[in-house]
């Protein structure tokens, strides 16, 4: 199967449970960057995680405002 993207970059997998893991990919579409959150979730069949529909794309301009966001967490 074919990947949406263009270009992706694994940066990091955070286990969310016995099924399913977070993937924070560095991607790009159409000479656009960004970084995709996304759940994967675990095929049994295949033994491979797959992307689901749970995640989102934040364009790379918007990093900083996201760094910021996540600075607060735990004030």
């Amino acid at each position: 199967m074919a990947s949406f993207w263009d270009k992706e970059d694994l940066l990091g997998k955070i286990t969310k449970n016995t099924r399913e893991e977070i993937h924070i990919k560095h991607v790009s579409k159409g000479g656009r960057e960004y970084i995709d959150i996304r759940t994967f979730w675990y095929d049994s069949d295949e033994d491979v995680y797959k992307p689901s529909q749970k995640g989102l794309a934040i364009p790379m301009d918007s990093l900083s405002q996201l760094r910021s966001i996540l600075e607060k967490v735990g004030e």
